[in-house]
């Protein structure tokens, strides 16, 4: 992944956050997957396949608040480490899929070079962008 030295966060005002050290814009992407100024590849989740590949702490889910989730909105998954993604915006979703016994849901998928872009400032960026380019020369290491 290419620095650029010339990053700004988005102007979007960050009212939904993911992350812990590392801190992703989750309104600004949505923004923008609505705005069409980012594209998303559009995928269909597995949920049996997903919940058998992922951890899910469910602890965290507000249960009175699963009764008004909309299933019709697609969650969001971004490439946390190289070829592994992440729901970052729709746990609630998918905990609501999964109760009610459905196969699948719809989501749009980030690759890791999207998601650069909605860290919340230039050092989180820089970081990333080092940390990125450090997994994908191992990966690269570990496919010879």
């Amino acid at each position: 992944m290419k620095l650029n030295k010339n990053f700004e966060p988005s102007p979007i005002p960050a009212e939904e956050v993911y992350g812990g050290f590392l801190q992703f814009n989750i309104s600004a992407i949505i923004s923008d997957i609505s705005s069409k100024k980012l594209i998303a590849q559009q995928k269909r989740i597995y949920l049996k396949q997903w919940f058998e590949e992922h951890s899910a702490d469910f602890s965290v889910i507000n249960k009175k608040h699963l009764k008004s989730v909309d299933l019709s909105t697609p969650v969001i998954q971004a490439e946390m480490r190289i070829n592994r993604y992440e729901i970052i915006d729709g746990n609630h979703r998918m905990k609501k899929a999964l109760d009610d016994g459905r196969t699948y849901i719809n989501s749009y998928q980030i690759s890791g070079e999207q998601l650069a872009n909605y860290l919340l400032n230039k050092e989180q960026y820089e970081s990333y962008v080092r940390y990125w380019n450090e997994k994908i020369e191992n990966y690269i290491e570990d496919m010879v």
